[in-house]
């Protein structure tokens, strides 16, 4: 309000100067005053007119007067304004003034007022926005608090949707693989199941009517075994297993219907040995019979005979005393022409026969010469072996021995070569280093070389029965340092078989007989069998797991080359086993041991042998099937047979046999 007051007063004063300013210009005196009148009045002629305009001309027919000096001038009591009208105006301005002033106070007491009612509302509106403010910010809090909810809420559940998706990943991946582990369990299983399904089957389809009836109750079992293993196969294939422990339990199963399988075929063969033992039976009463029959008409025949004969003799007593004589000489002449006959054809020993059925005469000569070789080694080194005082020595040469020999291993080519050049430098007289620092060499005594080289080759086989039973792998490391030996000193390899053919009979092949008056037990121990720490035999599982490492060493040093260094030329070459295949199916067959031996040559020679003889090879795989089978069923009911036959029937079947597993390739070290 007082701005709006100023504001008035200013434009009066601007119009007043204005004014005052523009009458300036015409006054040349004073013009105010009683005495004066006024200097222009309208509507008055002897006045002055106004001036012109600034800018404007002046009429040119009128001459201006020129004004007198102020003293001169009178002024005109009409040129000053009625008294009446000045104090209407005073008073005027005054109710102005006052109006102005009332307003002023009006508008202050206005304005105390609303600064009192400001003040007094600050507090509430203070209040009112500080409640406004805590509203707003309670609302913001629960807003955002609402928000961070929804968010860790969000978060949360992405999270958790995460985690089970990873989870569900993880459970994917382990499924995949615990069903990868459970095929190449339930194939391995398989593997085995169908073997051994095929050789139980064609077990049962070899069997006459008679027999099969016999074993009607097995056939149902395996009938459903192959139907059970069939149904788990398909299930594990199809991976329908709801729970990861069903794949494990699904390898279980698997392995169970193979033990199942295996005491159903143990089960068949009991069944059907009883069956032959019954059958045996009945023909040896049978036969007991027809030989009592034949005894009786032979009895019958001889008394009618001794009948006749006393006839005759009776008839003969009345002849002449010359004729008796005659009977007489020509008796004597008989009996001497009869004995010399009788001489000779006991010329020619029966035990040549039964060696003949045992034992090719060629391979009898050549195993009584490896035979003979070492047992002139033995009996040259006794002194040496015998003497107390050179024990430490032969401490120290077998230790200079064992060491780097059991250490052998196809780990890497050097450190197969490391082994070796041990072995062979003490060979070559090198010293070498024993216990308390002490050294010796081999030519510490001239009869070293024999002792140390039989001690060798002793070892060699002694790893049939360690290493190469557990592991058929270590068999090729072992034979690759056998056979580099062999060429470089040739005896060894010589000594080397003769220890072979001791444990191993078989290797020859060497089927020894049975002599008469000699117990089972001693018969056994020529075959191989050994005494076990409580003076028994040791069983029968034992010696086939023995007589398995020494056919493997056996195999592979046959296939095995030596070390490239040490010569090309092959010392014991593939056509030993050959040899050996070929003269194994001509001999005697004996129980499990014979099946054993041949299934473990195929096994390792059988690739090298199919892939170098090819065509002829595949024959003797025939005739082993449909001739030697028949005739070692004759003796062998047992796993083995079976097994071997199986082996054959897959080979025969699939055309191939692969290679064996750890064979070293050419140039290896």
């Amino acid at each position: 309000m007082d701005d709006m007051m100023r504001a008035m007063d200013y434009l009066k004063v601007t119009s007043t100067m204005h004014n005052a300013a523009l009458a300036s210009t015409a006054c040349t005196g004073r013009t105010l005053g009683e005495d004066r009148e006024p200097i222009w009045v309208e509507g008055s002629t002897s006045t002055a007119k106004p001036p012109s305009p600034e800018g404007s001309p002046a009429p040119e027919h009128k001459k201006e007067i020129p004004l007198s000096p102020a003293a001169d001038f009178e002024p005109n009591i009409s040129c000053f304004p009625d008294v009446q009208s000045i104090n209407a105006s005073i008073v005027k301005r005054e109710l102005a003034e006052e109006g102005k002033r009332c307003v002023r106070q009006q508008l202050k007491a206005l304005k105390d007022k609303q600064d009192a009612l400001r003040l007094l509302r600050e507090p509430q509106q203070k209040e009112e926005e500080r409640q406004r403010d805590q509203m707003q910010q309670k609302v913001l809090r629960q807003r955002n608090e609402s928000q961070l909810i929804q968010k860790a809420d969000q978060m949360a559940a992405a999270q958790l949707e995460a985690q089970q998706r990873e989870q569900l990943i993880l459970r994917q991946q382990t499924d995949q693989k615990l069903h990868k582990l459970a095929l190449e369990g339930v194939s391995r299983c398989q593997r085995r199941f169908n073997q051994k399904y095929e050789g139980i089957a064609r077990i049962l389809l070899s069997l006459d009517k008679e027999t099969v009836k016999v074993c009607s109750a097995q056939n149902a079992q395996l009938k459903e075994l192959g139907q059970k293993f069939e149904q788990l196969v398909s299930t594990v294939k199809m991976g329908k297993c709801e729970m990861q422990s069903q794949f494990l339990c699904s390898i279980i199963k698997a392995e169970e219907c193979c033990k199942s399988l295996d005491i159903l075929e143990l089960d068949i063969i009991r069944q059907l040995a009883e069956f032959s033992e019954q059958i045996q039976q009945q023909l040896k009463m049978e036969a007991a019979k027809k030989l009592e029959e034949e005894r009786q008409k032979q009895q019958e025949e001889e008394r009618q005979k001794q009948m006749e004969q006393e006839k005759l003799r009776q008839e003969e007593e009345s002849e002449a005393k010359k004729k008796q004589q005659e009977a007489e000489t020509a008796k004597a002449e008989t009996a001497n022409v009869s004995a010399p006959l009788e001489t000779k054809s006991q010329d020619v020993p029966p035990a040549a026969t039964v060696t003949s059925t045992c034992v090719h005469p060629d391979r009898l000569k050549f195993y009584n010469d490896i035979l003979a070789l070492y047992q002139s080694k033995v009996d040259a080194v006794k002194p040496l072996q015998t003497e107390e005082s050179l024990k430490q020595y032969r401490t120290g040469c077998q230790r200079a021995i064992n060491l780097p020999l059991n250490a052998i291993s196809a780990v890497s080519p050097q450190h197969l070569a490391q082994n070796f050049d041990k072995l062979y430098s003490f060979f070559a007289g090198q010293p070498t280093k024993v216990m308390n620092g002490a050294t010796i060499t081999i030519n510490d005594h001239p009869l070293a070389r024999d002792y140390c080289m039989l001690l060798m080759a002793k070892k060699f086989v002694s790893q049939t029965e360690t290493a190469i039973c557990s592991n058929p792998q270590a068999a090729f490391p072992f034979a690759s340092v056998i056979i580099t030996f062999w060429k470089l000193l040739p005896d060894f390899g010589k000594v080397f078989l003769a220890y072979m053919y001791k444990e191993s009979p078989f290797l020859v092949p060497y089927v020894i007989p049975q002599q008469p008056g000699q117990t089972p037990e001693q018969y056994l121990k020529t075959i191989g069998y050994r005494l076990t720490d409580k003076n028994e035999l040791e069983k029968p599982d034992i010696y086939l797991k023995r007589q398995t490492g020494i056919a493997r060493l056996y195999a592979a040093v046959i296939i095995t080359h030596g070390r490239k260094a040490a010569g090309p030329d092959q010392c014991f070459e593939l056509d030993e086993g050959w040899l050996w295949l070929t003269h194994m199916v001509n001999v005697k067959p004996l129980p499990d041991i014979s099946a054993t031996m041949i299934m473990e040559i195929l096994q390792t020679l059988g690739f090298e042998l199919w892939r170098t003889y090819g065509k002829q090879f595949v024959k003797l795989l025939v005739y082993i099937q449909n001739i030697y089978m028949p005739q070692l069923a004759a003796y062998d009911e047992g796993g083995p047979k079976t097994r071997l036959e199986m082996l054959l029937a897959k080979f025969l079947r699939e055309r191939q046999i692969p290679q064996a597993v750890g064979v070293l390739p050419l140039g290896f070290w």
